[in-house]
């Protein structure tokens, strides 16, 4: 059994260490799980926002003002080591893997000062464990998604390489006043890059926001794309993803 954790430090303030990550390798021993190995000094001062482990390799992401990606050789319960890192801005809150060699992350862009600035997808290149790079990003200014901290809601789909990821944005100017989108974007990921295909929403032409419009899900039956909201579900054509039929649930 491999956990991830993370040593809060001097969160309450009764101590003076700084936060730590670890996985812990734990193994059944009459009925007791016991700790036979551990890797630890991950995300000095972080804290872990996203875990994938496959295989004898896992990826670990923390985050406070850059994002390192671990990579992490398993294939030694009693002896686990980081094979690699890779230190950029922002964070991966969920990881996928798309290709042989390839991740796809997402999570949130931000400053150097750990600000967010938008929901970000991005592609990893994890072939050589030792030196992982991100390929590619795209970042989807205020927006924030479900993904981050429920995976159900991701969509990756192999035999055409489509991704669905649920986005909401909200954003005040004062020259143009609101500025709300309530949907899910499709994309498709490769080391050539990342392509916007179209977005998908449940929102009517309106002024107002819709907070039941907000895309929960989506999943591919025969050739459509099918995303629900609270508000209905909408059937879509799995090439272009335009709107096909639309059934309202309210």
């Amino acid at each position: 059994l491999r956990v991830a954790t993370t040593d809060a430090g001097s969160w309450w303030g009764w101590r003076t260490d700084e936060s730590e990550s670890f996985v812990t390798i734990l193994e059944d021993n009459d009925g007791k799980l016991e700790q036979i190995g551990q890797v630890g000094g991950l995300g000095l001062g972080e804290q872990i926002y996203a875990v994938r482990m496959m295989g004898d390799t896992g990826y670990v992401v923390t985050f406070r003002q850059v994002d390192p990606l671990y990579v992490l050789d398993l294939s030694d319960p009693t002896d686990p080591t980081i094979e690699g890192e890779l230190k950029i801005l922002g964070y991966s809150a969920y990881l996928h893997p798309i290709d042989d060699g390839l991740l796809i992350g997402v999570g949130q862009d931000a400053t150097e000062e750990g600000r967010t600035l938008g929901t970000q997808i991005a592609v990893f290149d994890v072939s050589d464990p030792a030196d992982p790079q991100r390929l590619h990003k795209m970042t989807l200014e205020d927006g924030s998604s479900e993904v981050e901290y429920d995976h159900r809601a991701f969509l990756h789909w192999p035999s055409t390489g489509l991704t669905v990821v649920p986005v909401q944005r909200w954003s005040w100017d004062e020259s143009k006043g609101e500025d709300f989108f309530a949907g899910a974007v499709g994309i498709k990921a490769s080391r050539d890059g990342i392509e916007k295909i179209n977005t998908v929403t449940h929102m009517e032409d309106s002024i107002d926001y819709e907070w039941d419009a907000q895309i929960r899900r989506s999943v591919v039956i025969g050739d459509s794309l099918y995303t629900i909201s609270y508000k209905g579900l909408l059937k879509s054509d799995l090439e272009t993803l335009e709107d096909q039929a639309f059934l309202d649930l309210r």
